[in-house]
């Protein structure tokens, strides 16, 4: 019972140093108004403006979120070490395995508020450039007025009262952009009048949620990195696993079948392209429950065993004061 208590207390407090790290907000404001704007930059292509608006959207959620998770993960664990407050709890009745796990899973759940939030702008986003030739206002202003408003009123909020801005900010901006997602199901959309729930592409959901389980591995492998490294180089490592996973198909496919050292390289890095199946909403409603099943399931294994690697190198280091 004592541990569990122990994990919950921790595992709040890294979630809430995460989000009150200025960069946490730069980027999540910045994803979030870039996707709510990409129907003004895109709606009169003349062409499929939803779709580009769609995949635009998911991207940006992706790098995005991925940035935070690499960032925010090895600020947690690397940045605690060097200044030796990790020395500090852990100098209490904690466990290593405790500390280590916990701080994963705060940040893990920081991500996951950004995520709710660069989801909800991008249905918004999707709706409001529908059309190509036609703005849906009914998506795109309550989108646009809760990217803009958010850092104003927690400025505003910030002078007032002294309470932190950027989690203030960050706050209002989830905040905002799911009551614009509420205001906007209660108008059909203008050309179609479809009313709620028809008047959203509610599979978006499913592709970001898969996406959202590669954020997952990514804070993951950086929480395993940082337990030795400090927040740049555990930032380009990532960098460099998740591109080797984009590319992994098209440079290591061919030689799975004759090379050992491809089918392990394979093996290590995370296989993003599986989780990115935009081009399969083209022609089929809903992503399959099993598929999206075997995906969580490889998620969760690839996580758990960076995790024990990393793990048992944090129960291996030396951390002074």
């Amino acid at each position: 019972m004592a541990g569990a208590v122990q994990f919950r207390a921790i595992a709040r407090l890294a979630a809430l140093e995460a989000i009150r790290r200025p960069v946490f907000l730069l980027v999540s404001l910045s994803v979030c108004a870039g996707i709510v704007a990409l129907p003004l930059l895109l709606n009169y292509t003349l062409g499929d403006s939803a779709r580009m608006v769609r995949d635009s959207a998911l991207a940006l959620y992706f790098v995005g979120g991925w940035l935070l998770a690499a960032t925010a993960a090895g600020e947690s664990l690397a940045r605690e070490r060097r200044r030796g407050t990790a020395a500090a709890v852990l100098a209490k009745p904690v466990a290593r395995a405790t500390f280590f796990l916990a701080k994963t899973a705060g940040v893990g759940a920081a991500v996951f508020l950004y995520s709710v939030a660069a989801l909800a702008a991008a249905l918004l986003a999707v709706r409001a450039g529908a059309s190509d030739l036609r703005l849906d206002w009914t998506a795109a202003l309550p989108a646009l007025l809760a990217a803009g408003l958010a850092p104003a009123v927690a400025g505003a909020w910030n002078h007032r009262t002294g309470r932190p801005f950027t989690s203030a900010a960050f706050g209002l901006l989830l905040a905002f952009l799911l009551a614009a997602l509420a205001v906007a199901a209660v108008f059909p959309t203008p050309l179609e009048r479809l009313a709620f729930p028809a008047n959203f592409s509610w599979e978006l959901l499913e592709v970001g949620g898969l996406l959202g389980l590669g954020l997952g591995m990514a804070v993951a492998l950086a929480a395993a990195l940082a337990t030795r490294l400090p927040v740049t180089p555990v930032l380009l490592i990532c960098a460099g696993f998740f591109l080797g996973g984009l590319m992994a198909d098209y440079f290591l496919g061919p030689h799975l079948a004759d090379s050992f050292a491809a089918r392990l390289a394979y093996a290590a890095l995370p296989n993003v392209q599986a989780f990115w199946l935009l081009d399969a909403l083209d022609v089929a409603a809903h992503v399959p429950a099993a598929y999206a099943a075997g995906c969580a399931a490889y998620a969760a294994a690839w996580s758990a065993a960076v995790l024990a690697l990393g793990l048992a190198s944090f129960r291996s280091l030396e951390i002074s004061g």
